[in-house]
This record gives structure tokens, C-alpha cells and sequence, in this order.
């Protein structure tokens, strides 16, 4: 059976997204998946909600939470799909993992440490990346219905947002990704939600 491609949509910001990869590298590992990482802003989401300004965050505070690691992350795939999957998983490792500051340039050069990045290059391409494949991205994540991270869209075009709420140990990690992917072949089904209560909700 082929691997199936998914786009998966994250920001390094948040908790859920960070366990959600840390599962899909288990499934991608089991040969069930191809995921395609793709950005999107939580800054830029929560901006719209307020409907105040049409100008999106990175042209008018590019600095905004979040978006450094973007950048940061632009950067590293200027070195190739892999290399920028090796530094997605060190970025959010370090941040989820072991709490340094998402958007600190000390984290970014951490991460491209760990991940065998050039770091010349790096740092060169760092100079010079600007947001045009996150508004890409985040454009095409909107147009899809995205609303939060992460969500796995499928080749046909149904997608799913989740929370998990710790990580998912290797051996039952299929096992998650196939109950889901039972569930998709039940178009009736547009959504599955469990009630929150305080001691369930991300930190």
C-alpha cells in the first residue's frame, strides 16, 4: 500500500501541533503517510477573528508571536525538504519539550545546530527570508476551511483538526492514525468532538 499525502497544517507555537507531529513521525515511520508540512499563522487567525485591519500580521508586525520561527523555518528549507523537517522537529522539541522561547534567535540557531544544518547558509538565507510561502500557505490553509493546529487535510480534500493531549507512544500511533482514517470514509461524519473541562485544555 502506498503511503498517502497529507498536508498538515502547524505553527510552532502551539502544544497540540507538537504532539501531533511528534505522532504523524511515528506514522510516517510505519509507512502510512507522506505529510507535507505546511504554515499557518495562529497570529494571523486570531488578527482576522477581530476583523479590524485587512493587512496581514507579517506585513504589518512581522515580528508578531510566532512568526520568527516562521522565518526561521523558511530558511531551513532553503536547504531541502529534509533538512527543513529535521529543524521543524528540533524547533518544536525544543519549545515543547524543553520550554526554551519559541520566537528567541537562540532557539532558531539551536535548532538548525541539531539539525546538521549549514549553518552559514542558514544564517545567510535567515537575512533574507521574507513571509511569502507562509502567506502562501496560510492563504490556502483559510480557502480549505482551516481554523486551528494541526489539521491534516486529505488528497480529496476532507481534513481534520485535533488535540492530543500527551504523546502517543510509537506502538499505538497507527493504530490512532487508522481510527481516523476510518472515520474518513464516512463523509457523513463532518465532526467528532469530546466536551473540554479545565484539566484537558493545553497549557
Amino acid at each position: 500500500m502506498a503511503a498517502i499525502e497529507l498536508d498538515v497544517y502547524i505553527d510552532y507555537l502551539c502544544p497540540w501541533a507538537y504532539r501531533g507531529a511528534m505522532w504523524l513521525e511515528h506514522v510516517e515511520r510505519a509507512g502510512r503517510i507522506h505529510p507535507r508540512w505546511r504554515m499557518f499563522s495562529l497570529s494571523e487567525n486570531h488578527r482576522r477573528r477581530e476583523g479590524v485591519d485587512p493587512t496581514p500580521v507579517w506585513e504589518k508586525q512581522p515580528t508578531a508571536k510566532g512568526l520568527p520561527a516562521f522565518r526561521a523555518a523558511i530558511a531551513a528549507h532553503e536547504q531541502g525538504e529534509d533538512a527543513f523537517n529535521r529543524f521543524r522537529i528540533a524547533l518544536q522539541k525544543a519549545r515543547h519539550a524543553e520550554g526554551h522561547q519559541v520566537d528567541d534567535p537562540k532557539t532558531h540557531r539551536l535548532a538548525a545546530e541539531r539539525a546538521g544544518l549549514d549553518l552559514t547558509r542558514w544564517e545567510r538565507d535567515l537575512q533574507n527570508a521574507d513571509f511569502s510561502t507562509l502567506a502562501r500557505d496560510h492563504t490556502e490553509a483559510v480557502r480549505k476551511g482551516v481554523f486551528g493546529v494541526p489539521t491534516l487535510v486529505w488528497p480529496e480534500g476532507r481534513s481534520y483538526y485535533l488535540k492530543i493531549n500527551d504523546l502517543i507512544p510509537a506502538d499505538r500511533a497507527v493504530a490512532l492514525y487508522d481510527a481516523i482514517e476510518s472515520i474518513h470514509r464516512f463523509a457523513e461524519v463532518i465532526e467528532v468532538k469530546t466536551p473540554e473541562s479545565e484539566g484537558t485544555l493545553a497549557a
